[in-house]
């Protein structure tokens, strides 16, 4: 399978510029992520690389090919829209070969391989059931298949489980990422859902007002967002501004406008420096009691705590700070009621400000 490379990649629409000389490359045989909030240039960018949109600007390959001004239809890649797009007058078997049907598959290749195709999506048995006879989860895998069966060099994936519950979504998850892996095709998948993008992917290029903010593996994503919007967008996070006091051999010392001091990695700070710690759920530590052995041991005022069923969401507030954390659904808070916490310097993330 091919590697897909963009090349200053630039879509305007008016005075909207909504993909932004993207640069990106993403590697063969690898799931890649195209993950932001709404109107940040991911579909925008599928499109391009569908083919459905020209660029006003930059260069498309599919391995050595520039594909940049080729018709879809030429470009060999499967698409799985966000609607399915499935035709309801037609059986499953139907939707299947008619790609195949306008590519003169012959008939009997046909018949081979949607029944191959069914079975890698556990579909066997369904040909003969029109989409309206399907769940929404069936239906779903019924618009992967139906990408799937041309055996197209790349398969792009527009945010396709959008329509489904929780739970399915949770369980499509896997399934799709299982399929990848198990047939080792080049895929492009745009969502704004964090998780989804957490658990598909191998690398996961953030977007924000059409440009490529960080590109990296989900583990590189979270655990170092490169500036406050990425740390924002990936997981949740707290933030505090503070100013350097002091850098010493091993860690910087932090403080806040209201007098509070924080140890954190001094991650080549400099005294002066304005930062935003970013601050994790679930790096906040509740103490039994005050400890003079740790660092950044704080008393915090419960401001509201939410029942979630497997944990207690819980706001703080450290100086004229919030901070969020999640306790043990056993833990019963009351607003007002005080708890001492402890912030791990190792864990603090610090971005820019």
């Amino acid at each position: 399978m091919p590697e897909v490379k963009l090349d200053g990649v630039t879509k305007r629409y008016g005075k909207v510029t909504a993909v932004d000389h993207l640069n990106l490359t993403v590697r063969d045989g690898e799931i890649l992520t195209l993950l932001g909030p709404s109107g940040c240039g991911k579909t925008t960018t599928l499109r391009c690389i569908a083919g459905f949109i020209i660029p006003d600007e930059g260069r498309i390959f599919l391995g050595k090919e520039e594909v940049t001004r080729l018709p879809p239809e030429k470009r060999d890649i499967g698409f799985v829209f966000q609607n399915y797009a499935l035709w309801p007058h037609m059986t499953v078997f139907q939707n299947l070969a008619f790609g195949l049907q306008l590519r003169h598959t012959p008939r009997e290749e046909i018949r081979q391989r949607v029944r191959e195709v069914l079975s890698l999506v556990r579909l066997s048995g369904m040909e003969d059931r029109y989409p309206r006879q399907l769940s929404g989860g069936q239906q779903q895998r019924v618009a992967l298949a139906r990408a799937l069966v041309l055996r197209p060099r790349v398969l792009l994936l527009d945010e396709p489980l959008s329509n489904l519950d929780a739970k399915l979504r949770e369980e499509m998850r896997f399934e799709i990422r299982e399929l990848q892996r198990q047939l080792g095709i080049t895929a492009i998948y745009v969502t704004h859902d964090q998780a989804e993008a957490l658990v598909l992917s191998d690398r996961i290029a953030v977007l924000n007002e059409g440009r490529l903010v960080q590109l990296g593996s989900p583990e590189e994503i979270y655990q170092r967002p490169a500036n406050k919007f990425v740390a924002g967008f990936i997981g949740l996070s707290s933030f505090i501004k503070a100013r350097v006091v002091t850098v010493g051999a091993d860690a910087a010392i932090l403080e806040t406008e209201d007098g509070v001091r924080f140890k954190a990695p001094k991650n080549g700070l400099a005294k002066g420096q304005e930062v935003v710690l970013a601050i994790r759920p679930e790096h906040v530590e509740i103490l039994s009691a005050p400890s003079e052995v740790l660092d950044n041991v704080f008393q915090a005022e419960v401001m509201r705590a939410a029942y979630l069923g497997n944990s207690i969401d819980c706001r703080l507030r450290l100086g004229k700070w919030e901070l969020r954390t999640q306790l043990p659904p056993g833990r019963v808070l009351s607003p007002g009621e005080k708890l001492w916490i402890h912030l791990p310097s190792e864990k603090l993330i610090l971005v820019k400000a």
